[in-house]
C-alpha cells in the first residue's frame, strides 16, 4: 500500500541548521516530539463517480488509512475538511470508522461538509463532535491551531441567514475587485477569529511553542482558484510570528507545496481523488524538521525548521 517515493524539497537553510554527520545522525535516531495523521477530502458520499473523484471508494480508503495509524501511538488524527461530499445521512458510515481510530480525531470544516439541507446546518459540527469552530491545543514545545476558512461563506448558514447575504455581498464586492479566488466554493476568517488568532499566536510566542495551522482552504501566497478570500490576511499575520513553522490545508485535490518567509505550505491531496490510490499521511515533527511520510499519491516530505 504504501508508496516509497521519497521527495527532498530544496530548501534555506540557516548557518544553525547545516549539522555534522555525526549531529545529523543524532537527531535521525532521536524520537519525535510528536507524531499525528493526516486526512484531506474524503467527501464519501453513497453516489457514482463524477470525473476523477470516487465517492464510495472513500470508506475502503478510510479504512487503509485507520489501518496504518492504528499501528502507530500517535497523538492525533486531523482531517482538513470535507469529511462528506453531500447529504447529512453521509456522515453516518464515515464516523463509524472515525470510531475506531484508537488516536483522538480533529477536524477542521470544509465547504462540502456543509452540504446538506438548510434546516440541518446547525447540526454540522454536533455531528462531527466539535464544540467550537475553531480552537487550539497545546502538546509540549508546540501548538496546533486549528481553523475556520467556512466562517465567512455562502454556504455555512442557511439561505435566508443575515451571515449568508452578508458573505454573498462580500463576495459580490470581491469579484468585482477581480480577486481571483472570490468564488463561491470558498470562504474567509472572520474579524474575531483573526483577532483570536494573534492572541492564540502572541501565547505560543511567549511559550517558545513552535506553531502548526491547520485548515480546509489553502493561503499560501500567490494565490489560486481555490484559496480563503482573506488569504492576504491570513499569511501577513503569519509572517509576523516566525514561530509558525507550517500550515496544512486540503481543498485543492491537486495538492501543492511552498516554503514562504521561513512556514512550510503544504496542501494535502484528496483522498475522493480516483477509485485506486489512496492519499494520506504521517507527520513526525522534531526539533529542527517535519517529516511528512506520505502513503500512495501523496508525496513524502522533508521540511527543514530555521
Amino acid at each position: 500500500m504504501k508508496r516509497r517515493h521519497f521527495l527532498t524539497l530544496p530548501l534555506k537553510l540557516s548557518s544553525a541548521a547545516v549539522l555534522s554527520g555525526a549531529d545529523q545522525l543524532t537527531k535521525s535516531q532521536s524520537a519525535p516530539d510528536l507524531v499525528f495523521g493526516v486526512i484531506a477530502d474524503p467527501q464519501y458520499a453513497d453516489y457514482p463517480n463524477k470525473g476523477t473523484r470516487s465517492y464510495r471508494d472513500s470508506l475502503r480508503k478510510m479504512k487503509g488509512a485507520m489501518k496504518e495509524f492504528n499501528e502507530l501511538s500517535l497523538n492525533f488524527v486531523v482531517t482538513l475538511g470535507d469529511v462528506i461530499d453531500r447529504d447529512m445521512k453521509s456522515f453516518a458510515p464515515m464516523l463509524a470508522l472515525y470510531q475506531q481510530f484508537k488516536a483522538p480525531c480533529r477536524f477542521v470544516l470544509g465547504n462540502h461538509d456543509f452540504s446538506v439541507q438548510d434546516d440541518e446546518k446547525s447540526g454540522v459540527m454536533k455531528t462531527l463532535s466539535m464544540k467550537q469552530a475553531y480552537f487550539s491545543e497545546e502538546m509540549g514545545n508546540w501548538r496546533m491551531i486549528y481553523l475556520d476558512g467556512t466562517e465567512v461563506s455562502t454556504f455555512r448558514y442557511p439561505k435566508d441567514d443575515p451571515r449568508t447575504l452578508q458573505a454573498e455581498r462580500l463576495l459580490e464586492t470581491l469579484k468585482k475587485k477581480g480577486v481571483k479566488q472570490a468564488l463561491p466554493w470558498n470562504g474567509a476568517i472572520g474579524k474575531e477569529q483573526l483577532a483570536w488568532l494573534k492572541r492564540e499566536l502572541e501565547a505560543s510566542k511567549t511559550k517558545r511553542q513552535r506553531v502548526i495551522l491547520f485548515n480546509h482552504f489553502p493561503v499560501c501566497p500567490g494565490g489560486g482558484a481555490h484559496h480563503l478570500w482573506n488569504a492576504d490576511e491570513v499569511t501577513d499575520v503569519i509572517a509576523t510570528y516566525p514561530n509558525v513553522v507550517a500550515y496544512m490545508n486540503g481543498h485543492n485535490h491537486r495538492g501543492h507545496y511552498r516554503m514562504h518567509d521561513g512556514c512550510h505550505f503544504l496542501n494535502l491531496k484528496g483522498m475522493v481523488e480516483t477509485n485506486h490510490h489512496n492519499a494520506f499521511a504521517l507527520v513526525r515533527c522534531y526539533a529542527d524538521r517535519i517529516e511528512v511520510d506520505g502513503f500512495e499519491s501523496e508525496p513524502d516530505r522533508h521540511l527543514a525548521l530555521v
